[in-house]
């Protein structure tokens, strides 16, 4: 009896960190970009972390920025001066 104890709290345990790892993973807790794609229909589109909550998720671009690029919490594409060469 004492081993079927032992298996049952090992599963539990091991659920338990695997949904943690889920949730945290779904809320973006290992996202290293700075922006998150947003499915809209047939298209996606890229916000920022910083979204502007006024600024419709149509004004936001339906391409992700290349390298040396960012997204504004208003939507444009522009030019990332923080980034290094």
């Amino acid at each position: 009896m004492q081993k079927r104890k032992i298996i049952r709290v090992i599963f539990v345990a091991a659920a338990l960190l695997l949904g943690s790892l889920v949730l945290a993973d779904s809320v973006g807790l290992f996202d290293s970009k700075p922006y998150r794609v947003v499915p809209h229909g047939n298209h996606n589109h890229y916000v920022p972390h910083d979204r502007d909550p006024d600024i419709p998720l149509s004004d936001f671009p339906t391409r992700p920025p290349r390298k040396g690029e960012r997204i504004t919490p208003y939507g444009q594409i522009v030019p990332d001066t923080l980034e290094k060469p």
